[in-house]
């Protein structure tokens, strides 16, 4: 009796799942100016929005449950169009990723985006970039980042911030932990903006890119962010490019930094990459094992190669395992003697 009740559940799971992705779809102008994204899972390839189009979105956002990316760049939306859709951002749950750069959103419009950003855990991905953003623009968004939870991603490069937003941002990095990548290449930001956000990134517990090419960061600016980002426990990328008045020792600490954190980007990627860290939790670099790989150098292959020889017990049993608990020595030395084995293999072959 139980079995064909089985059956009947088991069909009735997989029409329910068919009927689901059947009307699930990627949409784009035709239903916004029908004003009907039932379905819809993606929005892109727009053209133009407009005031009354982006009321109307602001208001399907609130009780939407299936749409996940909506793209908006270059549809010519401003301020008030920013406004309502940020409305509809207060209650969305939904949405992972908004496209809103290339357009003519300026503060007033970012600033409700960052008051949208304090009730939203849903958004991984913001991008404002090639707008007219300026320091209070930027200050509402911080304000928005240091209580949201959600945002992994967020883009103002080309904009107008300067040294008081970049101050701003700073203080909300100091009390984020899920902030992952900042981006603020293009602005007009100094080396009062480059020491203050060096002063944030030792406590910014998560931040693993910030990016300020093309800006003003003098020698002052650019040796102090350097050294910072060497004590961050979590940056993988720091773009100082273009800002050409480095040189001398801020040229030399800003190489040392570079050098330093491309190890450890690979040091991050490796661990993904071998299983002991999931891209989706915390930054790899603050796992407890990123510190064990690092000291034994088992990220590159001469390291790898002088742990051959050894069985589980013994690998175990080493120095550097020694700060992980038991759970996880044994995961370690099960990925370090499987990378071992492979490593031999291919050099006996």
């Amino acid at each position: 009796r139980r079995a064909p009740k089985m059956q009947l559940e088991m069909r009735a799971f997989v029409w329910l799942t068919f009927v689901l992705l059947a009307s699930s779809r990627e949409c784009g102008q035709r239903e916004i100016d029908a004003q009907d994204i039932t379905g819809c899972v993606t929005v892109k390839h727009m053209r133009y929005l407009g005031h009354t189009g982006a009321v109307w979105l602001g208001e399907a956002l609130k009780n939407n449950t299936l749409l996940e990316t909506l793209d908006l760049h270059h549809t010519r939306i401003g301020d008030d169009d920013a406004v309502a859709l940020a409305e509809g951002l207060r209650s969305n749950d939904v949405l992972h990723r908004l496209a809103m750069h290339n357009n003519k959103i300026r503060d007033v419009g970012a600033r409700a985006l960052g008051e949208a950003l304090s009730f939203n855990t849903a958004l991984r991905f913001l991008s404002l970039s090639s707008n007219a953003v300026g320091d209070d623009g930027a200050a509402g968004l911080a304000e928005g980042l240091r209580t949201n939870t959600g945002l992994r991603r967020l883009d103002l490069y080309f904009n107008l911030v300067s040294d008081e937003g970049a101050n701003a941002l700073s203080k909300a990095l100091g009390i984020n932990t899920a902030l992952r990548m900042l981006h603020l290449d293009s602005n007009n930001i100094h080396c009062v903006g480059a020491t203050s956000l060096a002063a944030a990134l030792p406590s910014a517990q998560g931040l693993t890119e910030l990016t300020l090419a093309y800006n003003h960061v003098k020698n002052a600016g650019a040796t102090t962010l350097s050294r910072a980002a060497m004590k961050s426990q979590s940056l993988e990328k720091l773009s100082l490019d273009h800002n050409h008045m480095i040189h001398g020792e801020g040229e030399q600490e800003t190489r040392r930094a570079m050098k330093f954190l491309n190890d450890r980007q690979k040091l991050s990627e490796w661990l993904v990459s071998v299983g002991l860290v999931d891209r989706q939790d915390d930054p790899a670099l603050l796992s407890p094992y990123a510190s064990v790989v690092q000291q034994l150098d088992a990220h590159h292959r001469d390291g790898l190669l002088k742990l051959k020889g050894m069985d589980a017990k013994e690998l175990e049993a080493h120095a550097e395992l020694q700060a992980l608990n038991e759970h996880e020595r044994s995961t370690l030395a099960s990925v370090l003697l499987r990378l071992v084995r492979e490593a031999t293999f291919h050099d006996e072959l």
